[in-house]
């Protein structure tokens, strides 16, 4: 049976490691010099070659050389051919005990090794304990282990390999020497990789078996980003699609066989959000469904290529240094003509919508992972980011606000134009998003009645501007400043009575914040004129009225109209046309408003509302 190619070519010296130079100068220095430790932490994520580094250290304190050149003290550079080392490397040497202590972590197992301890080796200088996955032993088993690391014998090593090195108890990595293995560079990867396909084809070709392996530079590269830093991942994926193909590897044969997004897919979906196509964003989807796409799979291969995306956009100078990325390659995952496709794509997608999207995928990512229905969960997210109106949470509300502010100082003629002015133009993307405007909204039944009973003291105050105001779109594709930039870009003299109605879902959004009770009664009232600093908003009832202009509730208006659009005003409460008279009962004053009894409260609802008191069951 043919052997994998990450058990065929891993490392067997010091000098074969590959992006762990620290390790492995340190260990070489320690035993030229004499000065190896009885115990070793290694601890790093998998497949970075700490086991592989504990069997070289192991080969290099127990080889004795050959007939030629024998070997009588522990060497940093072992021979790889005495019967010691050929033992090591096969994992069959009697002095190199391995323990996997995720399947060996009771006290049970730790007593019977330490039990052992004591005998000498059998044929070596040293015995060298291998402790795979250290973290998983329980509490008891590492106290057991930790007096054998107090007082250990003369001739035994230990080395503990841990992905998760804040699990081990301090009392045992205060006894020992720690080393942390880093994840490699892409380029280490790729390096390496070419190096097997290399070997492999030189051995092909001594053997006179096989075909020789071709692989593409792009395609070691996908490889590589895809393994995330860890060589046995890399050495298996390149294993694979040896046998995936006839030895052709092209780019596209890589993407095939692990199911990775191609970069044209990533861009072409970031452009479908960017210009808020939310139906193209449901079909694009379809398009994955019918080519079986994983979807967990396609939400980290996006957010992978939003982060580049967002990391290019906030390097500064260095983003329009080609030799600049290059030495930042490991920072943002990109090689070869990447970067030059994504620089030009960075500047051409606003900063904030990349946030947004990455804000909002990472959350798809938390219901997945809960259980719920992948598909769905990538279809809410790219539906939240093309149409914000539809998410009521706190991010998208602000999002909203910052379009709508956008959306109106970037139409022609400024905000007269978004009102709805003669020069007043639609953004392209906001064909498909417009909110329905005053106009398209029926009015309610009591409207004609409202206004053929207007007194003249309130007809000033209610009289509608002589253009209804439009409801600006809710998205815009170009880049904007945020919330509070613009905000603060905005003059004073820019606060009219259409741009606080337009923003008006907003204020009330901040009043229902501070006062729930306030909210209520102001969500049917509206602002009807605007004098300088003074904003009328009329009420639908004497009720609200009476209630709105509470003593703990004034200046609550006046502060949600400065949280959100960045001016002072003074509120003024009026009754609008049309309200409905309340019964003749006596009416409570405004400072008594919030402690109506019970049955004030059901009297008032009756008057006002119509309402009917249903009999008791009982």
């Amino acid at each position: 049976m043919k052997r994998s190619l990450y058990r065929e070519y891993r490392p067997q010296t010091f000098a074969e490691l590959v992006g762990q130079d620290h390790v492995a100068r340190t260990l070489r220095n320690a035993v030229e010099t004499d000065a190896v430790a009885h115990a070793y932490v290694f601890a790093g994520p998998r497949g970075t070659g700490k086991t592989s580094t504990a069997r070289i250290l192991a080969k290099a304190l127990d080889c004795v050389g050959t007939d030629e050149q024998p070997v009588t003290a522990p060497t940093a550079t072992p021979c790889g051919v005495c019967r010691h080392c050929v033992a090591i490397a096969a994992g069959v040497s009697l002095d190199v005990i391995e323990m996997d202590a995720a399947s060996n972590r009771s006290i049970d197992d730790v007593r019977e090794l330490r039990d052992k301890i004591a005998f000498a080796p059998v044929d070596g200088r040293f015995k060298v304990y291998i402790i795979d996955e250290v973290h998983m032993l329980t509490r008891e088993a590492f106290n057991a282990l930790l007096k054998t690391l107090e007082e250990p014998p003369a001739n035994v090593v230990f080395v503990l390999a841990t992905t998760e090195p804040h699990k081990i108890p301090e009392t045992i990595l205060s006894r020992c020497q720690r080393f942390d293995f880093h994840r490699p560079h892409v380029v280490d990867i790729v390096r390496l990789l070419a190096d097997i396909v290399e070997r492999e084809n030189l051995r092909l070709a001594d053997e006179r078996e096989g075909l020789a392996i071709d692989i593409d530079s792009e395609a070691l590269h996908i490889i590589a980003r895809h393994s995330q830093g860890g060589f046995r991942d890399a050495i298996g994926t390149l294993d694979k699609l040896v046998t995936y193909t006839d030895g052709r590897i092209t780019a596209t044969d890589v993407l095939d066989a692990l199911g990775v997004t191609s970069s044209e897919l990533l861009f072409e979906i970031t452009d479908i959000v960017t210009e808020r196509k939310t139906a193209e964003a449901l079909q694009f989807i379809q398009r994955l469904a019918n080519e079986g796409t994983d979807y967990s799979q396609f939400i980290r291969d996006l957010l992978r290529h939003l982060r580049q995306l967002f990391l290019l956009q906030h390097l500064g100078e260095a983003a329009s240094d080609e030799s600049a990325l290059r030495s930042l390659g490991q920072t943002v995952e990109l090689d070869g003509e990447l970067f030059r496709e994504h620089a030009q794509r960075a500047n051409q997608v606003p900063p904030r919508e990349v946030v947004f999207f990455i804000e909002a995928l990472g959350q798809a990512q938390r219901e997945i992972r809960d259980g719920l229905d992948p598909r769905l969960q990538l279809e809410l997210a790219l539906v939240k980011v093309t149409r914000p109106e539809l998410d009521h949470s706190a991010a998208a509300l602000e999002e909203r606000l910052r379009r709508l502010e956008t959306g109106a100082a970037g139409a022609p003629g400024g905000v007269a134009a978004a009102a709805g002015g003669p020069a007043a133009t639609v953004p392209r993307a906001a064909e498909t998003t417009t909110a329905p405007t005053a106009a398209s909204i029926p009015a309610p039944p009591s409207a004609p009645a409202a206004a053929a009973t207007k007194t003249p003291s309130t007809a000033a105050a209610t009289a509608p501007p002589t253009a209804p105001p439009a409801t600006p779109a809710t998205t815009s594709p170009a880049a904007q400043p945020s919330v509070r930039d613009a905000r603060a870009a905005q003059p004073s003299s820019a606060l009219s009575l259409d741009r606080v109605r337009r923003a008006w879902e907003m204020i009330l959004q901040q009043v229902q914040a501070q006062k729930v009770g306030l909210y209520a009664l102001l969500r049917d009232a509206r602002p009807t004129a605007l004098e300088g600093e003074r904003l009328t908003v009329a009420l639908p009832s004497e009720f609200a009225l009476r209630n709105a202009t509470a003593a703990d509730r004034d200046g609550l208006l006046a502060a949600a109209v400065d949280a959100t659009l960045g001016h002072r005003i003074t509120a003024e409460y009026v009754l609008s046309a049309g309200a409905g008279v309340e019964p003749s009962a006596p009416a409570p004053s405004s400072a008594a408003a919030d402690s109506l009894d019970f049955t004030a409260f059901i009297n008032q609802a009756k008057g006002t509302l119509g309402a009917e008191e249903l009999p008791d069951d009982s």
